[in-house]
């Protein structure tokens, strides 16, 4: 019965999600970033797994803390989230205000003055959507590296924030897809890549908060093969409101070696978990990120 109704619900659901980002996006933000709380809160309150997964991954990540703590922390994060969701469907109010996110863009000017487009390096740290939405709409190039959500409603869901941001989607499992960063990248545009997740497919066991996680190494390759520039980018909250964009550029050594994908698989992880450390509370710690474990022989070492 479930499987059977699945796409009613699926469809009943995007649109309601839609309407409720739209109905959000109304609001004055203060009234916005404050309902959008209040759903994430709602949403800690009734997402059993979830909750239960992100505070099994906050002990592992940070088993200094008590048990009190780590539960304050899942709640904000949950609340982060819904004030992330408000702030998508406030986007042409905070396109307006150019206070509301800032950041050392000349970072990313320097890099892309070298004529070869750049690898952007981030992860679902902070609001990554309004990351990547802020940068096209300051008039960078951007390409953003994804894969297709099975769902055809959630992917267009997804497909038309995007979309209406200026930026364009480059499909990970499309058949030309290196050839498609290559384009891109020959246009000097900006190719972001998003990699603190265990995907399907290939990857490299690389340490993250102390443990072996399983980690695709697609950004390291390209970072390898094309010799564009490499900067790493994240966003955070202010405590006096908005958000506040870092990009820093990350050296990229091209020797031989047959360890060097790994190598700089796991720079940019600690790069990652250096910004999620900064802000524990933004980061997704209901993903599953140490689901799988390498045999005892296939540990990383720098």
């Amino acid at each position: 019965m479930r499987r059977a109704t699945r796409g009613p619900r699926n469809a009943v659901l995007a649109r309601g999600i839609w309407l409720v980002a739209r109905g959000i996006g109304s609001l004055p933000v203060p009234a916005a970033l404050a309902v959008g709380r209040t759903l994430g809160r709602g949403a800690h309150a009734v997402l059993g797994r979830p909750r239960r997964l992100a505070r099994r991954h906050v002990g592992l990540a940070f088993p200094e803390l008590d048990e009190r703590t780590r539960a304050g922390l899942v709640r904000d994060t949950f609340a982060h989230a819904g004030q992330s969701f408000a702030e998508l469907g406030l986007w042409r109010r905070i396109a307006r205000d150019p206070g509301y996110v800032q950041g050392n863009f000349e970072v990313l000017d320097a890099a892309l003055a070298e004529g070869r487009g750049a690898l952007a390096i981030t992860g679902h740290a902070g609001n990554w959507e309004l990351l990547a939405a802020s940068v096209a709409a300051r008039g960078y190039p951007l390409s953003v590296v994804a894969r297709r959500v099975n769902d055809d409603r959630f992917d267009t869901l997804i497909r038309r924030f995007r979309g209406d941001r200026g930026m364009d989607i480059l499909l990970r499992d499309a058949p030309d897809f290196l050839a498609q960063v290559r384009r891109a990248l020959a246009g000097n545009r900006i190719v972001a890549i998003l990699m603190d997740q265990d995907s399907r497919g290939a990857g490299v066991f690389v340490p993250f908060f102390g443990r072996p996680a399983h980690t695709p190494p697609g950004a390291a390759v390209l970072a390898l093969r094309t010799r564009a520039p490499v900067v790493t980018v994240f966003i955070r909250r202010r405590p006096e409101g908005g958000h506040l964009i870092t990009f820093e550029r990350v050296p990229v050594e091209r020797a031989a070696g047959t360890g060097q994908i790994t190598t700089l698989t796991a720079r940019f992880t600690a790069a990652i978990e250096a910004a999620i450390r900064r802000a524990p509370a933004e980061w997704v710690w209901w993903h599953e990120r140490w689901r799988r474990q390498p045999p005892p022989d296939n540990l990383y070492s720098p």
